[in-house]
């Protein structure tokens, strides 16, 4: 089964994302999807929301669902 956290600022929430996922996260991969935060000027939350992922052991793949090819959606973020 596929499990989603959707979040807009994860430094904020990254306690609650331990209880979501009740499981030890090092070396667990996650897709990371930026692509809100395109036009934006400020995106430094992205960076700690990066940082906050890493210190949990988790491995980031970032996915920018504006720009990547579908076959590549569809492989990261299987239904």
């Amino acid at each position: 089964m596929l499990n989603m956290f959707l979040t807009s600022s994860f430094k904020d929430v990254a306690d609650l994302f331990r209880e979501f996922v009740a499981d030890d996260l090092k070396g667990r991969s996650l897709t990371f999807i930026p692509t809100a935060s395109i036009p934006e000027e400020i995106t430094h939350y992205i960076y700690t929301a990066k940082e906050a992922f890493e210190k949990l052991g988790v491995v980031v793949e970032e996915l920018d669902i504006s720009a990547a090819p579908l076959q590549e959606i569809k492989e990261k973020l299987p239904s």
